[in-house]
């Protein structure tokens, strides 16, 4: 007679579980193994215990495969965006999912704009962005999953698309966007991995929301190309994703004056011609030091560790990065967003800038998200 052989998931990223190998994926001690059910990986456990970023070997191709077995299976795709960087929550495998799927559209972190920002604002904006990708949601949702707002709204669509028909509903993004902080709010599920480190959910994971027919499903984060926080460590990186409401300041600069996001890019006024001193507001996460100087301190400040973002060894390596410049001219109420990093609205324009950044960081110039010169 055949040994039965035991498979056990973990509820937390979705690996097999396995106790042979305690270096390997999806460890587990033997006796939790054979003796209870629900149980966590002990990199899922290390993560939701103790904070701990602890690497694993799958790469983009992996996680794209597992995105894409898994929405091949489901009645509605539930992509999610990140309204503080939302060119950043981009990656072309989300836009051909969009343009083939039914969809409702979730737009995460909206309580990180500031509060004079008037949702219809936001809604317009967003439809007129996703327009340009010519995608069509069915519906597009507001939320935050730190202060819960909008939660009982994406269930509630999803219900009266599909009346008391079983739903299998796919949640996918990029990393960092929010998917595991959810899916645990809409499953009411205190087990699931939920962190800000890349990479956490490394397959689907199947939760069942309570007193519906709809299953949700969780996937592994897809890795989206040209962002600046994805340049540095995992530890570097937490401190672009805003927890708290982004920082902005307004600047008005003379010509030849430089503008740094820190250590991270900067950028040189060029408006040599205009008779005005055009005004711009940036936005970035409050761990971001904003600076303005001038063109020939730029080195000096890199060098002598002004800004304490990166550590002297990280900052060493970050400027070996292939860097580029470009020139720019950012219309009124225009904007210039960096993929990872925050974004510029210009109050009073056009705005002419040259910037310094690294070669492979996207940036993208774009409707302003409200009308700044009303502000």
């Amino acid at each position: 007679m055949e040994e039965k052989v035991i498979e056990k998931k973990c509820i937390g990223c979705g690996v097999e579980l396995q106790h042979e190998d305690k270096n390997g994926i999806g460890y587990v001690p033997e006796e939790k193994f054979i003796s209870e059910e629900n149980l966590l990986c002990q990199r899922c456990f290390k993560i939701k215990n103790y904070g701990k970023n602890i690497e694993n070997p799958f790469g983009k191709e992996d996680y794209n495969k597992v995105v894409k077995d898994a929405i091949n299976g489901s009645n509605i795709i539930l992509p999610i965006f990140d309204i503080i960087d939302f060119e950043g929550s981009f990656s072309e495998e989300i836009l051909d999912y969009l343009r083939d799927y039914r969809s409702i559209v979730l737009i995460n972190k909206i309580d990180l704009l500031p509060g004079y920002i008037h949702p219809t604002e936001i809604a317009d904006w967003v439809k007129s962005r996703l327009g340009e990708e010519s995608i069509i949601p069915d519906q597009i949702s507001f939320l935050s999953t730190k202060s819960k707002y909008g939660i009982n709204g994406v269930i509630k669509k999803i219900s009266n698309m599909f009346g008391e028909n079983k739903v299998r509903a796919v949640i996918f993004g990029a990393t960092n966007v929010g998917k595991s902080s959810l899916i645990n709010l809409l499953t009411k599920n205190p087990n699931l991995t939920v962190s800000k480190y890349a990479g956490t959910t490394l397959k689907v994971v199947n939760n069942k929301i309570p007193s519906t027919n709809i299953t949700i499903v969780d996937t592994p984060g897809l890795i989206p190309e040209g962002r600046l926080s994805d340049l540095l460590s995992a530890e570097a990186s937490l401190q672009l994703v805003p927890n708290n409401e982004i920082s902005r300041k307004t600047f008005k600069l003379d010509d030849g004056q430089v503008f740094m996001f820190d250590e991270l890019c900067y950028f040189k006024i060029l408006n040599n011609n205009a008779d005005y001193n055009a005004i711009f507001s940036v936005y970035s996460s409050k761990d971001v030091k904003f600076h303005v100087t001038n063109e020939n301190r730029v080195d000096e400040l890199i060098e002598s560790n002004f800004f304490t973002l990166l550590s002297k060894e990280e900052s060493k390596e970050y400027h070996q990065l292939d860097w580029v410049t470009k020139k720019i001219t950012v219309a009124e109420s225009e904007e210039l967003a960096i993929a990872g990093l925050g974004w510029l609205n210009v109050k009073r324009g056009p705005l002419e800038i040259e910037l310094r950044i690294p070669k492979s960081v996207k940036i993208v110039k774009r409707k302003g998200i409200f009308n700044s010169s009303k502000r």
